[in-house]
């Protein structure tokens, strides 16, 4: 039975690893509590990645396919569209329900970054400098940024890029609180039975059809490069599917080795995907504002206590 709360302007978040069951409890919760969810996940945006991103598609949410592969969607349109819909949501008298395990996501809606304006061209050109000639740069225009994203090539060229672009460093841009109350959840769960989680999230995917999905994008023209940026299971099998249609290794098309490379594969996704869901709880951790359950009743409680 859905229940009506009185509300202003609160939302409610569910974070965790991936595999730890976000989608589930929301589903159940924001059918308890009148609400809508807003999937704050970076893959899921896009369309014809139904299997490979685990998307749920027996209740509605907002920011599922909403991209085609080939487009592509920053944190700042992520963010900007996500607050179009937390006001809509509101406008109806219901509960946005903000779930996904990517952090950036999370965090730029929850505490309002400030982003600025970017520069396709330009970034195409910085990124081709190495990390040392990136520093080099920076420390001149932006030290702050150089000192702090010494060791990530991508975040130094965004720095740069700002500087550039906007003459303005990224170490200026200040967070702007958005105008609604926030809680959050985080699923805690067990390590090891995380990590059975996700192995049997792989061997299902596999049964299901996410070699074939995968496959379907690179003949529909998405790029084997494109696919790299889109995270683990597109990364591992798009390179499976590459050394299969390699003339080099395969001429003959010889089952044996193939089956050897797709188990070897599926093996290498599983570690990989273990050690991101550690580099997330360790993401998620930091954060001292989430509160961290075990399940639905505690989660239940805790919604009923920030509404009252």
């Amino acid at each position: 039975m859905k229940k009506n709360l009185n509300q202003t302007r609160k939302i409610i978040v569910i974070a965790g690893p991936t595999a730890s069951g976000k989608t589930d409890l929301a589903k159940t919760l924001s059918n308890k509590f009148n609400g809508e969810v807003i999937s704050a996940d970076s893959r899921q945006i896009y369309r014809g990645m139904d299997i490979g991103t685990g998307k749920d598609k027996t209740f509605f949410q907002h920011m599922i396919d909403i991209r085609d592969p080939n487009e592509d969607f920053s944190v700042a349109e992520f963010q900007k569209e996500t607050y179009k819909i937390i006001d809509n949501i509101f406008s109806r008298g219901r509960i946005p329900f903000l779930v996904g395990g990517s952090g950036l996501y999370i965090n730029a809606v929850i505490y309002g970054y400030q982003f600025p304006k970017t520069d396709p061209h330009l970034r195409s050109k910085i990124e081709s400098l190495s990390a040392d000639e990136l520093i080099e740069k920076l420390k001149k225009f932006d030290p702050a940024s150089a000192e702090k994203n010494i060791n990530n090539h991508r975040r130094l060229a965004r720095a740069l890029e700002s500087y550039l672009y906007n003459s303005r460093p990224l170490s200026e841009y200040k967070k702007e609180k958005p105008n609604f109350q926030y809680l959050m959840l985080g699923i805690d769960i067990p390590r090891e039975e995380l990590y059975a989680r996700i192995d049997r999230r792989v061997d299902s995917r596999i049964k299901e059809g996410m070699i074939e999905e995968i496959d379907k994008l690179l003949k529909s023209g998405v790029s084997y490069e494109r696919l790299h940026r889109f995270g683990l299971e597109y990364r591992f099998v798009s390179e499976y599917l590459q050394q299969v249609n390699s003339q080099k290794y395969f001429a003959n098309h010889h089952e044996p080795i193939v089956n050897c490379l797709k188990q070897e594969m599926i093996q290498k996704l599983k570690f990989k995907i273990h050690d991101f869901a550690r580099r997330q709880l360790t993401w998620f951790r930091r954060n001292k504002e989430i509160n961290w359950i075990q399940n639905d009743n505690q989660a239940e409680k805790l919604i009923h206590q920030f509404f009252e």
